[in-house]
């Protein structure tokens, strides 16, 4: 039993994407792109109540003609907001400051002479992701079906390496925004922890939690052109 759910979950490592089923629109799609200055947009579609969004990272691009520098003391954190007001509520699991970490090949750019973090033109890493146990979920859901209930913002502050080796003064913000809209009627309601598992021993029981898990929740990779 346990070499047949180890089989079972390794398969389903390598088919799970690592791009989930979201597509990147024009920000002139919807005006919540616009009012919450996103320059980046990208639509999941539809979550119902219940609905947990985990494993999430943000790749930084660098698509200029010069070297970007970052200051981790000038970055926020990437952040819900709710759109549909009293109808709907999400939760973030862990707190904030435990929900998000810096890669280490983000961490690996660090330079002593800008004391900071480089990355040269034309080059992109994974650059910050969530920890393997955070979720956001969204608790509560009466919204009608396709209103928007959830923007999901990434932002992330950079500065030009000019070719003197001065640093522009004006940080500048990219924002990346995905829109999540209401499925309330449309959607079965996700179970993430089965109610009953089989009898099995320790071990059996972890991976058939694990792949519970995996068949509940999504996966979300974005890239910021900074």
């Amino acid at each position: 039993m346990f070499k047949r759910l180890l089989i079972t979950v390794s398969l389903l490592a390598l088919v799970t994407p690592s791009f989930a089923a979201y597509t990147e629109v024009d920000c002139s799609t919807d005006s919540v792109f616009s009012e919450n200055s996103c320059n980046q947009c990208f639509d999941w579609g539809s979550k119902s109540e219940w609905n947990n969004i985990w494993l999430l990272s943000d790749i930084w691009m660098n698509v200029t003609e010069v070297s970007k520098l970052l200051f981790k003391e000038e970055q926020l954190d990437p952040e819900m907001i709710n759109l549909a007001g009293e109808q709907s509520s999400w939760t973030q699991w862990p707190d904030k400051d435990n929900f998000w970490a810096y890669t280490d090949e983000f961490n690996a750019l660090y330079s002593d002479e800008y004391e900071g973090f480089v990355l040269p033109s034309g080059e992109s890493i994974t650059w910050i992701k969530s920890a393997l146990s955070s979720v956001f979920t969204l608790d509560t859901n009466t919204a009608s079906d396709w209103e928007n209930v959830g923007l999901l913002v990434f932002p992330i502050s950079t500065h030009n390496i000019l070719e003197d080796g001065e640093i522009t003064m004006d940080n500048n913000e990219h924002r990346e925004c995905v829109l999540f809209k209401s499925a309330w009627a449309a959607e079965i309601k996700e179970v993430v922890v089965p109610k009953k598992l089989p009898q099995t021993g320790p071990a059996e029981y972890i991976l058939l939690l694990i792949l519970s898990m995996v068949l509940g929740f999504g996966i979300l990779k974005f890239k910021s052109r900074a």
